[in-house]
């Protein structure tokens, strides 16, 4: 039952359009489904983190005040800083073999770094935690349940960048270079978002 419980709500977080969303997609459009899989490989390491934090007791450190608002900062900064990259580059797609090792490093970094310094994210797997704490008070079905909620998110952003690889294809170049500016211009939003909810 918390296997089951908490994988439904894994697959719930598909919900939320955040930044990490469109890294997701305009990788998996860019450079194929190994960027892609690197990058939600990222983001489930990045929250296996913010679980352990909970689990050790670290998130009060993260929600004190200015903790959490350096964590915002840091956070903005990156996504303005992917914004602008979308905004400026050229349009080039290439076939997943292209893209070494070395490069898909960097797609696992992008989605650990944009997923863990977003303040929104420790919010959510706290009360997620929380709920899990309460409800399954015994470790072991504690540990069945968080596994489940993270078995969840994998799921649904490895569907994600499936699905785009099945997409690309139908979609040219100019059409690409449009959508790389429009997530361009949400991610510089999100970046000020998250700078005014903190600051």
């Amino acid at each position: 039952m918390s296997f089951l419980e908490g994988f439904i709500i894994g697959l719930g977080m598909i919900i939320f359009v955040g930044p990490v969303f469109f890294l997701l997609l305009n990788s998996s459009f860019q450079f194929g489904s190994k960027a892609g899989t690197a990058v939600a490989l990222g983001i489930i390491c990045s929250d296996v983190v913010c679980v352990m934090l909970c689990y050790y007791g670290l998130s009060a450190f993260v929600t004190i005040e200015q903790n959490k608002f350096w964590i915002g900062v840091i956070g903005s900064v990156i996504v303005f800083g992917l914004g602008i990259n979308y905004l400026m580059k050229k349009v080039t797609t290439t076939a997943d073999i292209i893209v070494q090792s070395k490069k898909l490093h960097s797609f696992f970094l992008k989605g650990f770094s944009v997923n863990f310094f977003n303040p929104f994210v420790f919010v959510v797997w706290i009360g997620v935690y929380n709920y899990g704490q309460h409800k399954y008070s015994e470790n072991g079905s504690l540990f069945i349940f968080i596994v489940a909620v993270l078995t969840g998110i994998l799921t649904t952003d490895l569907l994600k960048v499936f699905l785009s690889k099945k997409v690309k294809k139908f979609i040219s170049s100019k059409r690409l270079s449009v959508f790389f500016k429009v997530t361009g211009f949400l991610l510089i939003c999100f970046s000020i978002r998250l700078l005014y909810v903190v600051w």
